[in-house]
C-alpha cells in the first residue's frame, strides 16, 4: 500500500479525493493523509519515515510557507520523494518556477483527478 499526503488549506477538497480514489483506497492500493499548512507535513515527515510515502501533493499557496518552500524542504531531506504542487493559478511562468524548484510535476486547478492518476 502506498500512502499519498495531501497538502491544502482548502479542507473541502479532502473529501473530493477519498471519492475519486475510492477503487484505489477500498483495495487497499493507496491510503490518503491530508494536512492543512507547511509546519503540519514537515512535523509529520520529521516523524515518520518515508517509506511508505508514494507522493506529496501541495497547493501552491498556503498560509504562512509556501508549497515551494515546502517542496524545498522535503526535497533537501528526502531528495527520491515524488512532490507535485497544485494551484488554481496556471500561468505558465508558476509552473516553470515549480519545477525548477524540483517538484516532480505540477496540476492546475481545478484537479484532473484522472491526470494524476497517470503520476501516482
Amino acid at each position: 500500500m502506498g500512502r499519498i499526503i495531501v497538502v491544502d488549506d482548502e479542507t473541502d477538497l479532502f473529501p473530493v479525493f477519498k471519492i475519486k480514489f475510492r477503487k484505489e483506497i477500498d483495495h487497499g492500493e493507496l491510503q490518503f493523509q491530508f494536512f492543512t499548512n507547511g509546519p503540519e507535513i514537515l512535523s509529520f515527515m520529521e516523524k515518520n519515515p518515508e517509506s511508505d510515502i508514494k507522493a506529496v501533493l501541495v497547493d501552491l499557496f498556503l498560509p504562512g510557507m509556501s508549497g515551494i518552500e515546502v517542496l524545498k524542504h522535503l526535497k533537501s531531506k528526502y531528495p527520491k520523494l515524488k512532490i507535485f504542487i497544485f494551484s488554481a493559478s496556471s500561468q505558465e511562468e508558476i509552473k516553470k518556477e515549480v519545477l525548477a524548484a524540483g517538484a516532480d510535476g505540477f496540476f492546475p486547478k481545478p484537479l484532473n483527478f484522472h491526470e494524476i492518476k497517470k503520476f501516482l
